[in-house]
């Protein structure tokens, strides 16, 4: 401790300086308020030195390790990204549910392959792919049916797609629908379809001679085509394939008589119906000529009647003959006793002639 008035130094316990004499008074050493706050400064700075000291070594011996960690998260994230992508792409893409479907279907997987066809379907109705695809699968499914209505309901989409038509032909073929065929084809309104497809078209009959009134009776030809089946009615009614088939010239005879004749190709496909009116005015013929004359003969005698071509002639004793009656083919013998004999000419139209007669005794 040092003297307060001359400041020398006084040894400890020392009542008094040994220079001046100067009361020493020992009493503790306090600190002050300032005092301590240097202290406090102080150690907290030390502090603060020793943790800047242990995060700089902290810092160095992890940062290699910290970046690896960045650059997994990095990874990681970018992964999830692409994951995202692929999976938004895969479920809104035309393509890839297309590309699914194709691959189920090649492996038979039919179910799985329908689900991603229909997806497909749904995200581009007008790629004909999809609702092909969908058809043969519901086909091979066993629902020819419903691949038939797939291709009917979306064909708006695909009016001048070869592939399509093409398609739907054959489901018609097997479901056994010529008629949807041939309206599919007319009704198309691409010319290119009406082209490339006009050989599943049944050929119009061509048919002569025209409707008119004629004053004889005709035959009617109808112009044959290589694998084309004719068939035909005479009373105007609607020709099908029951009807009479077309394989020699039709005979019109008197009358008024309404043709219709109409064809069907190899694939079933009918062509139009093809309509004719003929109307023949003939007159009768005369009676036929009957020999010998009427008198008297004896039982060896020979009834003969004379028959123009193209005519029938029918006779009977004592009553007026008609197409039910004894079809003349040879003389007939003249029976016993007094008889009139009776014949009348019949034409293939039908028309009769006048009756002819003679009266004969046969006797004593």
């Amino acid at each position: 401790m040092k003297c307060p008035k001359c400041g020398a130094e006084v040894k400890p316990g020392s009542l008094y300086c040994g220079e001046c004499l100067q009361e020493i008074h020992w009493v503790p050493e306090y600190n002050t308020v300032e005092t301590l706050l240097n202290k406090e400064k102080k150690a907290k700075m030390q502090m603060l030195k020793k943790q800047a000291k242990h995060l700089e070594e902290l810092s160095r011996r992890t940062m290699p390790s910290l970046k690896k960690r960045v650059l997994a998260c990095l990874a990681v994230l970018s992964a999830v990204c692409v994951c995202s992508a692929v999976y938004f792409y895969r479920e809104n893409s035309y393509s890839a549910q297309y590309s699914m479907a194709r691959g189920f279907y090649a492996r038979e997987q039919y179910d799985k392959a329908l689900e991603y066809a229909d997806k497909a379907m749904s995200i581009n109705p007008k790629k004909d792919g999809a609702p092909i695809l969908l058809a043969q699968i519901l086909k091979e499914q066993g629902d020819l049916e419903g691949a038939v209505k797939i291709l009917e309901g979306n064909l708006r989409y695909h009016t001048s797609s070869q592939k399509y038509y093409m398609n739907l032909i054959i489901m018609y073929e097997e479901a056994r629908k010529p008629d949807k065929i041939k309206n599919l084809i007319v009704q198309a309104d691409s010319e290119l379809i009406h082209k490339n497809f006009a050989y599943y078209l049944c050929p119009d009959p061509k048919i002569s001679p025209e409707t008119g009134t004629y004053d004889e009776e005709l035959t009617v030809e109808v112009q044959e085509e290589d694998g084309v089946k004719y068939y035909y009615t005479l009373d105007g009614s609607t020709p099908t394939s029951k009807s009479p088939r077309y394989q020699q010239p039709i005979f019109i005879g008197k009358g008024v008589t309404e043709l219709q004749v109409v064809g069907e190709n190899v694939f079933g496909i009918t062509s139009d119906i093809l309509y004719r009116k003929y109307t023949v005015l003939v007159e009768a013929p005369d009676a036929p000529d009957i020999m010998p004359e009427s008198g008297n003969y004896d039982t060896d005698t020979e009834i003969t009647v004379e028959i123009p071509d193209g005519f029938r002639a029918y006779y009977a004793f004592d009553e007026y003959p008609t197409a039910d009656s004894t079809e003349y083919k040879a003389p007939v013998k003249m029976p016993p006793g007094g008889h009139t004999f009776y014949a009348v000419l019949i034409g293939g139209n039908d028309i009769e002639s006048d009756v002819a007669s003679q009266y004969y005794y046969v006797g004593d």
